[in-house]
């Protein structure tokens, strides 16, 4: 039995490979770790033609993920929310403006993101401007222009 293996990485492996890589590991370490978890297989060259093409259909699936998402971040970006709470005389809210409220207000406007894209860290308390970053994956960020209208 062979003391070690040629592997293919299907995703990363933290210190030890990248995905895509191929690499030596010990016999043990594949068959009773990486193989069963589907983190790695082993390299074959009839594998490594089929993992080629299945990198490139992933490449390409990215490629159109982050184009919706520069896509919604401009739409995002040209959009100023209009949310009404009720407050006090000073402006200060008898509530909170939170995720929820914006991801409504966003989907009326015809906007759809999740809950934690939305990186409010804290509810917004006070009536006025204010700017929300919006998380849209692939390294992406938009900022949200929200303006809380106090309601007597």
């Amino acid at each position: 039995m062979a003391n070690s293996l040629k592997v293919v990485f299907r995703s990363d492996v933290r210190g030890i490979a990248q995905a895509g890589d191929v690499k030596n590991v010990s016999a043990g370490y594949a068959r009773n770790y990486l193989f069963p978890r589907k983190l790695a297989f082993p390299a074959s060259e009839s594998a490594l033609r089929q993992w080629e093409t299945e990198r490139q259909g992933t490449l390409t699936k990215a490629a159109h993920r982050r184009d919706e998402s520069q896509t919604l971040a401009q739409k995002i970006e040209a959009v100023t929310l209009v949310i009404k709470a009720k407050s006090g005389p000073e402006g200060r809210l008898f509530g909170s403006v939170g995720r929820q409220e914006i991801i409504n207000a966003l989907e009326k406007e015809g906007l759809k993101v999740e809950k934690h894209a939305v990186s409010l860290l804290e509810p917004l308390k006070q009536a006025g401007p204010a700017q929300v970053p919006i998380r849209l994956g692939s390294g992406l960020q938009a900022h949200l222009k929200v303006n809380v209208v106090a309601e007597a």
